[in-house]
């Protein structure tokens, strides 16, 4: 039976090594723009869908968002964008992250233009409890906050509550949305979400809109 020194078993298992990094390396930058399509694809179609154009994906979603929106602010992540929404009326779109039971939530809010109603909302995450957390991306929770306002009669920024029931008594209607069923740690940060990532983000909107 043949035997291989140790010089030579390390030199193969060396030159294995590089070769499967460099097919991997080959396979990956293959594969990224391709990639960066999918999640640009994603992204139109979660903000078209916020403001109110459903079923409408893929390369479709892109073209569609190319149309009707326009940047109005902000880079990466943060960029907030002028858009026509489906019922023909002008919004403004912004994007909000947080933290969810397992790990990141986020989502893309449509505001009228006054900066104060809300005319569509989509939330996504990353690992929430299908059946229970999940369901911050049903269309039945996210609904529920359209015709909802930001700020109180006296101009402050009250946001629009995730609340059980029997919970914030004194939260009028027009700020408060019912929390999901079993889902009290996730609801909690969708309602952290919005309250922190929405002001500093409004403000720098009303700047620009005064320029």
């Amino acid at each position: 039976m043949k035997t291989f020194s140790n010089k030579y078993i390390f030199v193969y298992v060396s030159v294995l090594v590089l070769v499967v990094a460099v097919l991997l390396t080959a396979v990956s930058l293959g594969l990224k723009p391709r990639q960066e399509a999918n999640r640009k694809a994603e992204k139109a179609a979660q903000i078209l869908r916020a403001a109110g154009y459903h079923d409408v994906d893929g390369s479709e979603a892109v073209a569609l968002f190319e149309q009707v929106a326009q940047r109005a602010s902000g880079d990466g992540e943060r960029e907030t964008y002028h858009i026509r929404c489906a019922d023909g009326e002008n919004g403004l779109v912004v994007y909000v992250n947080g933290k969810g039971l397992w790990g990141a939530i986020w989502g893309y809010v449509v505001l009228a233009e006054d900066l104060n109603t809300v005319k569509g909302i989509v939330f996504s995450h990353k690992s929430e409890t299908p059946g229970l957390g999940a369901n911050i991306t049903e269309e039945k929770f996210s609904s529920a906050f359209v015709g909802k306002k930001l700020y109180d009669e006296k101009g402050n920024f009250v946001s629009v509550r995730v609340l059980k029931a029997g919970q914030g008594s004194d939260v009028p209607d027009v700020h408060r949305v019912d929390a999901i069923s079993g889902a009290t740690l996730t609801s909690k940060g969708v309602d952290a979400m919005l309250m922190e990532s929405l002001p500093e983000v409004i403000a720098k909107l009303k700047t620009v809109n005064k320029k």
